[in-house]
Parts: C-alpha cells; structure tokens; sequence
C-alpha cells in the first residue's frame, strides 16, 4: 500500500529526530566524564536540542509552504548533518550545546516539512494511515533509542551516537533529491512572526540558565532571579504580541477550540514529567546502581518495549473507547508508576523497578499518541500541519523546562541529604566536587588521603543514601503532574463535539490572538 519514496524518507527523519533525544539520555554519565563537566550541566546536551525544536518548528513550518518542502527538508537535513559532525568531534560541553542546538533548528525544518509532503503526496484515508505510520515510527525510535545509545556509547564512542546520522542523512538527501517533488502553498501568507521566535527563544533561554544557575558550582542566585524574571516578562510580552500579530506563532483562534488547547497544555506537562522522569532514571542506573550505559540500555529495554507497543496500539482503541477515558487510564498508570518508584526502597534494586517502569511506560507511551490524536481532530485537515507544529512545540517546551527542573531538584536533595548525612565527616571543597561529577561511585577511590577507610565507606553509604532519596524526592514531587493532566482532559475535553468546534476555526486561517 505504502511504497513511496516520500514516505519511506520521512520514516526516517521521524525515526532520527525523536531517537536522538532518547539515545543521548543513557551516554550523559559518559559523555560527563569525558568532557569534565558536572551533573547539572549535562542537562544542556538535552534541553537545548528540544529548547531549539520547540522555538522554531511552527515558523519552520511556515517557512516550508512558503519556499518549498522539499527545499526546506534538504536544508533542514543539511544543517542536522553539520550540526551532527560538530556534536561526534566536540572537545568540550559547549562546543556539544552549540551542536545540539544547531541538530534541533534542523530538525525542526526537517519535522513540518516531512508532515506536509507526506500530507501531499496522499489523501483520505490514506493520509491519515501513512500520518498514523509516521507517529508509529516516532514512538519506535524513540523506545529503542537508550538501547542503541548505550550499546554505541560502551561498545564504540558516545560519539557515534552523533556520527551515525551522517550517513542516514546522505541517504535521505540523495532520495529527497530523486524521489520526491517539490510542494508549497500558494494561499499561505509568506509573513514569518520573527518577533515571536525571538521572544519565546528568549524566554525558554532565560527560564533554564537561570534554573542552572540556582545549583552547582556555579550557583547565583541573585542572577537565577533575575533571569526567571526576565523569562516571566518575556512570555508575556510574547503573549501579548501574539495577540497583534498576522500568522502568529500559537494562532489564537485554534487555542479557542477546547480540545485543541487540552492538547497542547497536557502535552507539554506530558513532555515535561516524561523527559525529566527519563533524565533522572538514566542517572540513577548509572550512579545509583553502577550500571555501564550498555548495561542501562538494556535495564530500560521493558520501559521501551511497552513504550512502544502502547503507544502505536493506542490509536485503535479510540475505536471502541472514549478518547478521554483512554487519556484518564493512561494518566493513573503514569502516576501510579510514579509513586511506586518514589517509595520504592533502595534495596529491592532494579528488579523492584521494572513494573513500575512498565506502568509509566504505559502511561506515557498512549498519552502522547492520544493527546495529538485530540489535538489534530479538532482542527480542519488543511490546518492540522500548523497544529501538529504547535503540539510539538508546547511537548518539547516542556521537556526542556522538565530536564531543567529534573537537574535542580536532584542536586538541591542530593545535597542537603548528603551534607545532613556527613555532618561529622567534613569534605573539602575539592572532595565534594569530585562527587559532584558522572561517576562519582569510581572517585570515591580517588579522594584525598587523610581520611581513615571508616570514613571512607561513610562516605560511599551517604553518597549512595543521597542519591536514592534524591531520585525518589524528585519523582514524588511530580507525580502531581498526571493528575493534572487528567484533570485538564476531564475540565476541558469533555464530551466536546470536536467536529463542530472545528468548523469555527477555518472561516479565518489567518486570524491570531487578535479577536
């Protein structure tokens, strides 16, 4: 049924773009050693890939019908690839953010592009099968991506895991050239909202530096209130833009619709707990439990797998159950996970953890498939690529804000656990920043003599202890996230007649916040 070269390309970009946030997770420990670089900043070689992706895809997509898809996939593809070099050669963490930066402005010209060929290239039922595909081959990629991150970080380089793009995009490139046509939209206005990239990339900008600043050694926290200000202002200063400008960003008249903005709020709490419950078990595999990134690759296969299967299965169940139903189940799984893991004792290790690994797997996995089914069968078809955009916005707004907030809230109860718990056994300042480094269970060996062995193994206990509480404080402090969702599904969604609202949204494509 499906033999084009078009769809069989943007699987593929799909697969690269969501796998590469998942494959990096499980090689932070590693790529931290080699770079020396603390804990809390490893959170940049996350949050600013999806920081960039989410400033940018809506006016890529924009972009897109107004010079061309396929134009705008190649030079998406083009700019991901250097972007991926610099990421496989980088000598320091920076250099590592400035590409991982660059990869997500690519991929967010690469996303909406694909969409909107594939959208061309079919229609009907057709288009929604070959849509449906796509965000199966997402939901895959994106689950197998700690398995095939860790096997490259531990049996080659955490290097590869940027390196192989290469030639996936070489190949991408050459049957974009051949195989697919060139399209756009000749109705669409060719005004680019400018105004509002900059301030929403400003202000996602402002919130995480100033929450990086609020931990670490480079802790400020006069200039971390500062910037958290500055990011407040900021978004309203977007908001408020938006609400005058023509082709906004987040056009108004689709947040109208109450499903629509159901979707995009939950979808970026979604994100927000997803990627930060991600972030946090990848560390603790690591450091906790002193698991290789093979090794926690491995630990993570059943999350994936159930991942994975919920998420591309769930779809069919709107069939026979109300989509808010499915979207309430799914919340109460993701939240009972949660909890479970949050009091889960230290002891039972990894065994105790794969069932309620599995109940958020299976929380999460239906609940971003569901949320954008909600989303897109609100609005008309001919709007569903901006909407799409707009949902992935909001999803991985939130989960650079919810990597940030994971890396705060570790380190603030990790220490304060970990200086209550050695509160007869001081630490030098250099001591306590080699535990504050990937790897610290290796150093402990390391730390200065002086220290008689009972100290030592003091040590490694309060080290051990601190991380175990600190996992499971973060964990239970979001567990309240679900249950919002849940809550916005029922307030919001309803028994909306989706079709009926959509009508509504169409008379005026153009029309933003301004009515």
């Amino acid at each position: 049924m499906f033999r084009s070269p078009a769809l069989i390309v943007i699987a593929v970009v799909f697969a690269i773009l969501n796998a590469d946030i998942t494959t990096v997770n499980v090689a932070l420990v590693t790529v931290g050693k080699d770079l020396h670089s603390d804990l809390e900043d490893l959170q940049w070689a996350l949050n600013s890939y999806m920081l960039a992706f989410a400033a940018l895809i809506v006016a890529a997509g924009r972009l897109a019908d107004v010079f061309g898809r396929r134009r705008c996939l190649l030079l998406g593809s083009l700019l991901f690839a250097i972007a991926s070099l610099i990421c496989g050669i980088a000598p320091t963490l920076s250099v590592l953010v400035i590409g991982r930066v660059l990869q997500g402005a690519g991929g967010a010209l690469m996303l909406p592009s694909g969409m909107a060929i594939v959208s061309a290239a079919y229609s009907g039922e057709k288009r929604a099968a070959a849509l449906g595909i796509l965000v199966g081959m997402a939901g895959v990629a994106q689950s197998i991506g700690p398995l095939v991150g860790g096997f490259l970080t531990a049996e080659v380089s955490w290097r590869f895991i940027f390196l192989v793009n290469l030639p996936l995009i070489a190949i991408i490139m050459i049957v974009g050239l051949r195989g697919i046509q060139e399209s756009r939209d000749e109705t669409v206005s060719r005004r680019v909202d400018v105004p509002g990239v900059i301030l929403l990339a400003g202000a996602l900008t402002s919130l995480l530096i100033g929450l990086d600043l609020t931990q670490g050694s480079d802790r400020n926290p006069a200039l971390a209130i500062g910037l958290t200000t500055l990011s407040l202002i900021l978004f309203g200063v977007f908001t408020l833009v938006e609400r005058v400008t023509n082709n906004a960003i987040v056009d108004g008249k689709l947040l109208r619709l109450r499903p629509f903005l159901c979707s995009c709020v939950a979808s970026c709490l979604l994100g927000f707990v997803f990627f930060l419950f991600l972030f946090i078990a990848a560390l603790y595999l690591q450091e906790e439990l002193g698991y290789s990134a093979f090794t926690a690759g491995i630990a993570l296969v059943p999350f994936s797998l159930v991942l994975a299967v919920t998420g591309v299965t769930s779809g069919r169940l709107t069939s026979r159950f109300q989509l808010t139903h499915l979207l309430i189940t799914s919340c109460v799984s993701m939240a009972l996970g949660l909890v479970t893991l949050s009091f889960l004792p230290a002891s039972y290790g990894y065994p105790g953890m794969i069932f309620p690994f599995m109940l958020v797997a299976a929380g999460a996995g239906p609940g971003f498939t569901l949320l954008n089914t909600a989303g897109l069968s609100a609005v008309p078809p001919k709007r569903s690529g901006q909407a799409a955009g707009i949902i992935y916005m909001f999803r991985f707004g939130g989960g650079a804000v919810g990597v940030a907030v994971a890396s705060v809230l570790h380190g603030a109860f990790f220490n304060s656990h970990f200086i209550a718990r050695l509160s007869e056994t001081p630490l030098s300042a250099a001591q306590q920043r080699l535990l504050e480094q990937p790897g610290a269970v290796e150093r402990l060996r390391q730390l200065e003599s002086g220290l008689m062995a009972s100290q030592i193994e003091q040590i490694r206990l309060a080290f051990h202890e601190s991380f175990a509480a600190a996992f499971a404080n973060t964990l239970r402090l979001n567990v309240i996230l679900p249950i919002m969702i849940a809550v916005l599904v029922i307030v919001l969604m309803g028994r909306q007649n989706n079709s009926a609202e959509a009508l509504t949204v169409d008379s005026s494509p153009n029309e933003s916040f301004s009515k």
